[in-house]
């Protein structure tokens, strides 16, 4: 019998948690239906060592490409979109209003996003808008506010040159059993 190489033609499912996930060239149809989304901060280390923040919006969508409700939580790049949608007059100045697609492009740090204004909006079923409002935006994004209630200006970066130094006590050096309190 021959061997079937599964390993190059398997497609992985889509990634069905409450999240949206994506990965290079993933498009999702959706409709966002938050207009407070709820902000988290996290600090990370960049590759150079400095200590900086991340910062994430969270939204309620519906997500036509899988056929679900979820929880958007996207980056400055895409909010930033999604306002600029949200009061442009020519889309009804209501996100809420219209559906967007947005593709991602790359993988991990040179992944890049593009959302588009799709230019017939889908109308949601009373069943879908109940699968919505059942999520608690609040109580699934931990550690965060709503946009309403952010101040970024109180948010600090910590610079490399403002982290309290590591413990430098020279471990390797010979032990003086005088030293032990016991």
């Amino acid at each position: 019998m021959a061997e079937t190489d599964a390993l190059k033609t398997f497609n992985f499912p889509k990634n069905q948690g409450l999240f949206v996930s994506f990965e290079d060239g993933d498009e999702y149809k959706l409709r966002v239906l938050t207009t407070d989304p709820v902000v988290t901060t996290r600090e990370f280390t960049a590759q150079d060592g400095s200590v900086n923040l991340s910062t994430k919006f969270a939204f309620i969508v519906w997500n036509y490409t899988l056929n679900k409700a979820q929880i958007l939580n996207a980056g400055a790049i895409i909010t930033r979109e999604i306002q600029r949608i949200h009061q442009d007059e020519d889309f009804g100045a209501n996100i809420k209003s219209v559906d967007i697609k947005i593709t991602a492009t790359g993988n991990k740090l040179t992944r890049r996003y593009t959302v588009q204004v799709l230019p017939k909006a889908e109308t949601l079923t009373n069943d879908q808008i109940k699968e919505c409002q059942a999520i608690d935006l609040d109580e699934k994004v931990k550690d965060g506010q709503r946009m309403s209630f952010y101040k970024p200006e109180e948010e600090k970066i910590v610079q490399i040159d403002d982290v309290e130094p590591k413990d430098t006590t020279d471990y390797d050096k010979p032990i003086d059993l005088n030293d032990i309190p016991f």
